[in-house]
């Protein structure tokens, strides 16, 4: 009887030493960014937007060359245009789904920040999915971008 006693008492405390901070109420929480889609522009205009994983528009890259600077905006719970989490932590990640095509170039001291340019690698249609990094996994996941290289 004595062993269950202490078998539960040093189940319980593995329990609350290993816990998640998400459950701890002592713990402090950080803030999650939440997004429900992005909007790239480029000086100030729109090039795109997706909301929920959904998108009619398409993005265009040229074949050897380094294309415009492109901003990375989200949209909020209540469908508002917001800007990037200033969370250094939280970074852009990007998915492409022929990299063979395109490629994503973050100036040099801008990596992981929300803005990049593109670079044509050769013709074709592919698809570029962004996310919000942080801590080594996607908080955000944009749904897949038409991209059109010409």
């Amino acid at each position: 009887m004595r062993s269950v006693q202490f078998f539960m008492v040093l189940l319980v405390a593995v329990v609350l030493v290993t816990g998640c901070d998400e459950d701890d109420p002592v713990a402090p929480q950080e803030e999650h960014f939440e997004a429900i889609g992005v909007v790239l522009s480029t000086s100030g205009i729109q090039l795109v937007s997706i909301l929920r994983g959904v998108t009619d528009d398409t993005l265009h890259a040229e074949v050897g060359t380094t294309g415009d600077h492109i901003t990375v905006s989200f949209f909020n719970e209540d469908e508002q245009v917001v800007s990037a989490p200033e969370d250094t932590e939280k970074t852009l990640g990007w998915e492409i789904a022929n990299p063979e095509l395109l490629e994503v170039h973050q100036d040099e001291g801008h990596d992981g920040e929300f803005e990049f340019h593109f670079r044509g690698l050769k013709s074709g249609e592919t698809t570029i999915e962004l996310f919000i990094m942080h801590a080594g996994h996607s908080d955000f996941r944009s749904g897949p971008i038409p991209v059109v290289v010409k």
